[in-house]
């Protein structure tokens, strides 16, 4: 990630006027996506897979000694993609028109947290209600009342989730082609030059693979129970199956999801 910024940033520089910018950076968009597609192929970056398994094994472990204390019950989801997934295209540190989250550290792509989490509330709500069980969103996914400077803790923790598993390719590029440049301001038909924008997404078959853990108690009061934290669960697995990150109404995003590791 950090080569990549580099080298757009020094060749840039030699690109003076704003239309050879602007085809610059869709031509950089375009070689900063194939060339990782061929880099991470799968036989290439076991080592991080095994890495981005290991740490998350670690982390359930500790989150794992805490069941009975601080939490009701932790549990390890694995979700194989059934269409390409194209998560935080705003990525602010890898210079693309459209970008993917990125770990730095794990040098692997990722879904943040809070993407699971909205996206999970936001199925819930739509198909479930504003509550599961009796327990309402707010009191389960956080809240902040309006006007007010205190925020309602949330009562489900998800963590980050990371590929685990792949048969190919790690990434996969796609492409779409707007026909208006916003940059030269052509938005009549005569002036459109649709120009392709290539742009990296996570593969199919990948397994990304996450931690979700229940708090146990919060101002002394008991949080909801074993039967209802089973159904919460029921209904993460099937929010996936729907989609989460961009692009979800033709398809990207989905993924068939199983619980691997269950404590209580």
């Amino acid at each position: 990630m950090s080569a990549l910024t580099k080298a757009f940033v020094e060749c840039y520089g030699h690109y003076d006027e704003a239309r050879a910018r602007v085809k610059y950076i869709s031509d950089s968009s375009t070689t900063a996506t194939i060339a990782p597609h061929e880099a991470f192929k799968c036989e290439k970056i076991k080592h991080l897979l095994d890495n981005a398994a290991s740490y998350l094994f670690n982390l359930y472990m500790e989150m794992e000694r805490g069941v009975g204390s601080t939490y009701s019950a932790v549990f390890v989801i694995d979700a194989q993609l059934v269409s390409r997934l194209l998560v935080y295209t705003r990525n602010p540190f890898l210079p693309l028109e459209i970008s993917l989250a990125w770990d730095p550290i794990l040098n692997l792509p990722y879904i943040p947290s809070s993407t699971i989490k909205g996206a999970v509330r936001s199925w819930i709500e739509l198909y479930v209600g504003k509550s599961v069980d009796g327990v309402s969103l707010e009191e389960i996914f956080g809240s902040q009342p309006e006007g007010s400077s205190e925020r309602r803790t949330s009562l489900v923790i998800f963590t980050d989730a990371y590929p685990v598993s792949c048969m190919a390719h790690l990434l996969e590029p796609d492409v779409i082609t707007p026909h208006y440049s916003v940059a030269e301001l052509a938005f009549s038909e005569p002036e459109a030059l649709p120009t392709p924008i290539v742009f990296p997404t996570i593969a199919p078959n990948i397994v990304l693979r996450f931690i979700v853990a229940f708090k146990r108690a919060r101002e002394n009061n008991q949080l909801v129970n074993a039967g209802t934290i089973t159904r919460l669960v029921d209904l993460i697995t099937r929010a996936l199956e729907d989609g989460l990150g961009a692009k979800t109404v033709i398809g990207c995003g989905r993924a068939r999801s199983i619980v691997h590791v269950a404590k209580y």
